[in-house]
């Protein structure tokens, strides 16, 4: 019965579009040859006890999805090892992966067991769940959403749109620091552009109004008795005309988040009067004071249809990201069918298409993805402002 509820439409995502595109390597096209050919012997990594069990069982259930839905028996054995969610089990899983013949390891999903992993050596390439980009290379690559492909992204849209003094607004923490960089790099290709304004505040703050005053124009009291004449002036402009960026990008999230959108609002910087940019995560909040904001994120189309199917299969509303495991089967199971299962086809400059859109590897183990751009228009109600190009 499971099988039959998932052999369905999912399919479409990965085969229907590719015909789209060009200078592409579908993974449908490996299972229309021949299969008579010794299975890839896949370990997957995963925190299947523990606290973060229900994360690991997630993953678990996309791959299960992905090796009926497409086959992927035919050409891969897939193995399961627990890490029981910490770093120790991590290495321990992986050794033992080792040990038994695996050709690929699929996971972890967290940067420190990833970590762990490349500290005692990679002898067999890792494709991890991690956004971490510190703890990758030498053989460890990621298919997580990576903060740097999204400020490209947003970047890029920023600039066609003629937004060309950007304001930062974020924790000095190690984010911080990678926000920062990665901002400076983007910039780059939209010649112009500069970050006017930039405000990193101690994570552990527990008052980010000094952070907030450092971009938003000053409140002036027009019953203040000992006004300039210059601030009186100054106040008769709308507050419009005393912002001094033309796109405020913040990173935080949880209850700082709404902190500083309710600070923001205090001073009257808000996306009706400029630009809010955001990362990812914005897609699950439900402020009234990020109505307006914009984010980039993976391609929706085709993981709208994984969640309605992996919903019928096991009763439960999937994580979102547990999509990157369905992906990462798939493509082991491609690469597995071409006899290709090695660096340089795992860094095919064309890349390949999944349900998370197009993405390629790089050689330091980062990825880039052909991200779209949202914007959030209720506080349940998210559109698509600008799609995903084609190709790379």
């Amino acid at each position: 019965m499971l099988k039959k509820i998932l052999l369905v439409s999912l399919t479409l995502a990965l085969a229907g579009c590719s015909v789209k595109m060009k200078k592409t390597t579908p993974f449908d096209e490996a299972f229309l040859q021949d299969m008579q050919r010794e299975k890839t012997k896949t370990a997957v990594i995963l925190p299947l006890s523990g606290e973060s069990a229900a994360l690991g069982d997630a993953f678990r259930n996309a791959i299960l999805m992905a090796q009926l839905e497409r086959a992927t028996d035919e050409v891969t054995e897939v193995d399961f090892y627990d890490t029981k969610g910490t770093p120790a089990g991590a290495l321990e899983a992986y050794q033992k992966a080792e040990q038994n013949g695996a050709d690929i390891v699929l996971g972890p999903v967290f940067s420190n067991s990833v970590a762990i992993i490349k500290q005692n050596g990679v002898d067999i390439p890792v494709i991890s769940f991690t956004s971490d980009t510190s703890v990758l290379g030498e053989g460890v690559y990621s298919m997580a959403l990576l903060i740097e492909e999204q400020i490209k992204r947003i970047v890029k849209f920023a600039c066609e749109r003629g937004e060309f003094r950007i304001a930062l607004l974020g924790p000095n923490d190690k984010t911080g620091k990678m926000v920062l960089k990665s901002f400076e790099q983007a910039m780059m290709n939209c010649p112009g552009m500069q970050l006017s304004h930039i405000s990193l505040y101690d994570a552990k703050n527990p008052d980010l109004t000094a952070a907030v005053q450092k971009i938003a124009p000053p409140l002036i009291d027009l019953k203040d008795k000992e006004l300039t004449e210059e601030e009186k002036q100054l106040a008769q402009n709308p507050t419009a005309d005393r912002i001094e960026f033309d796109a405020l990008f913040v990173f935080e999230q949880g209850v700082k988040l709404q902190q500083l959108i309710s600070l923001l609002s205090y001073y009257d910087v808000t996306p009706n009067l400029v630009s809010f940019y955001g990362l990812a995560t914005l897609r699950g909040q439900k402020s009234r004071g990020l109505v307006g904001a914009y984010f980039a994120d993976l391609p929706q189309e085709h993981l709208n249809i994984y969640q309605k199917n992996y919903q019928e299969a096991f009763f439960s509303k999937p994580l979102s990201v547990s999509a990157l495991g369905y992906d990462g089967i798939s493509l082991v199971s491609y690469l597995s069918q071409k006899d290709k299962l090695n660096e340089k086809a795992l860094l095919n400059e064309d890349g390949f298409l999944g349900l998370n859109g197009r993405f390629r590897f790089n050689k330091d183990g980062t990825n880039d993805r052909l991200l779209e751009m949202f914007q959030i228009r209720g506080t349940n109600y998210i559109i698509k402002v600008s799609p995903a190009e084609y190709s790379f």
